[in-house]
């Protein structure tokens, strides 16, 4: 045997070899992520479509077709409401916020309206409105979406996501429509409509889904509060409103949100590890976002499409796994979160564990996808695991939502005290049994809400905030704020405190400010 036959012969086993050891690998890992989808099974977690797909929505009870014939009768872009939106629970000052209704007109750093054009344009829609209201006897909200189709493949414009919330924002605007005009009444059924089409979207069973849900949930609470300031409230109407709020559901559906999102990413991994045109989907997703953006498209030269099919074909039978494992891991500590806070009743100790598991896993050194996408520059090791930094902040929003509910609840529940009573009770627990059912707790760190009564008849409602710590409900913000907004639920307040209306000097100071803004 010659040394060139050797050489081949050296060289083909090393190939072979090679070969081998990928193979190996590559099932390794495959049974590394398998052994982990056992494990979460074993748990009783929720792996498969027909296991968490929700329930089916009879014809009748199924309001989405009223919610689009809604939608087409009213305005649009240029529609004074869009350009000029009314604005409600607006803070002047930290902890003070203008009772919208009772101002002289409707004004921002872009225009002011007049109530008399307001008013013009609750009329024009009055039809619309009505298919909305009709929403509160339909209390199901189905757009049959197609979650086997995996989450690349969803047809997002059907999930009517942006209608229902400028559904919600017209609500508003008749609200305070309403309450200018002292129809309290009216503003009540408005109101309710709003928490209805917030209640029925919760089975859309995505995180969009549920952030759109929570948004509108800031609307209701403003809203809310505007309609606490009339003058001309009945108890009956209030009770039906507490009760509204009360069976309004975010932690159980959060959590149910990313059971689908476990699922449906599953779904999609499935199709992009079959072919190389499955997985450019996921990239065409990136290239839609810059084009929305009006980020020129990168030309790519034959090297680079060269490089990206080898990566393909790495990340299909390697690189995939580990990240997968990764992104599974990550989104089991987010879920966690939500478990612990609902057995707990308190977010701020469940926050930090998550935050150590995520840092364990590496997440702190990732982007997330959004920023992963526009960017085109692509990390074929986290993939998946940049959608678990996008979901990070997901149990912070939730809790912010249901503070919202526990302290906007307590609100109305003292309103009611005080419409019986002509003052405020002098502390929570007066308001049991009558008003509420137990003392509300902060979903921060699971005490009591703190209140107390003020020397001039109003009141100090509040929660511990983001930080964890009672300020003694200072609704100012950390000294070192980035963002120095007064809005009463500001990650950066010290406290989350329920406003109060502000003097007639701060309402001025603002209105002077306001014109110095730029346009």
């Amino acid at each position: 045997m010659n040394r060139f036959t050797r050489l081949m012969m050296f060289a083909g086993v090393a190939v072979g070899v090679a070969i081998l050891v990928s193979i190996i690998h590559h099932y390794q890992l495959r049974f590394a992520v398998d052994s982990y989808f056992a494990e979460l099974k074993s748990k009783g977690e929720p792996m498969d479509l027909a296991q968490v797909l929700p329930p089916v929505v009879s014809g009748e009870q199924n309001g989405a077709e009223t919610l689009r014939q809604a939608e087409t009768l009213f305005g649009g872009p240029e529609d004074p409401l869009y350009t000029n939106c009314i604005e409600g629970m607006r803070m002047a000052a930290p902890g003070k916020a203008l009772i919208a209704w009772k101002q002289p007109d409707i004004r921002d750093s872009d225009g002011t309206n007049t109530w008399d054009n307001l008013q013009l344009i609750v009329a024009r829609d009055e039809k619309a409105l009505d298919f909305l209201h009709r929403i509160v006897q339909a209390p199901g909200l189905s757009f049959h979406i197609r979650y086997e189709a995996g989450v690349v493949g969803l047809d997002f414009s059907n999930m009517c996501l942006p209608e229902v919330k400028r559904s919600a924002m017209r609500l508003y605007s008749a609200l305070e429509c309403d309450l200018q005009h002292g129809d309290s009444a009216e503003a009540v059924t408005n109101l309710r409509t709003m928490l209805a089409l917030t209640k029925s979207l919760k089975d859309e069973r995505l995180a969009i889904s549920e952030l759109v849900r929570i948004a509108m949930t800031q609307i209701a609470a403003s809203a809310t509060w505007e309609l606490l300031q009339s003058t001309s409230l009945r108890d009956s109407d209030l009770s039906a409103l507490q009760n509204d709020w009360d069976n309004l559901e975010f932690i159980h559906a959060a959590e149910t949100a990313l059971n689908m999102e476990r699922v449906t990413e599953a779904i999609d991994l499935a199709k992009f590890r079959s072919s190389d045109s499955e997985f450019k989907k996921y990239f065409e997703l990136g290239e839609g976002a810059r084009a929305s953006l009006g980020i020129p498209a990168r030309v790519k030269s034959g090297f680079a499409r060269l490089r990206d099919q080898g990566e393909y074909f790495l990340w299909r039978y390697w690189w995939s796994y580990p990240d997968e494992l990764r992104y599974l891991k990550g989104l089991e500590s987010i879920s966690a979160t939500f478990r612990r806070a609902d057995t707990n009743g308190a977010f701020y100790d469940a926050l930090a564990s998550q935050k150590a598991a995520l840092d364990q896993l590496g997440m702190s050194n990732l982007t997330d996808e959004f920023d992963s996408l526009i960017s085109d520059e692509t990390d074929f090791y986290s993939i998946l695991s940049q959608s678990v930094v996008s979901l990070e902040g997901f149990p912070r929003t939730v809790m912010r939502a249901q503070t919202a509910k526990e302290i906007v609840i307590s609100a109305i529940a003292l309103r009611r005290y005080q419409l019986k009573h002509e003052n405020y009770p002098p502390n929570l627990e007066s308001l049991v049994p009558e008003f509420i059912a137990s003392v509300p707790t902060d979903p921060v760190d699971g005490k009591p809400l703190r209140y107390r009564l003020i020397s001039d008849g109003t009141f100090l409602l509040y929660s511990v905030g983001q930080n964890g710590r009672d300020d003694g409900g200072d609704p100012s913000v950390e000294k070192q704020a980035k963002n120095p907004s007064y809005s009463w639920q500001n990650a950066q307040a010290l406290d989350w405190v329920w406003p109060q209306p502000p003097s007639a000097a701060k309402i001025e100071t603002f209105y002077k400010t306001l014109s110095k803004s730029p346009r």
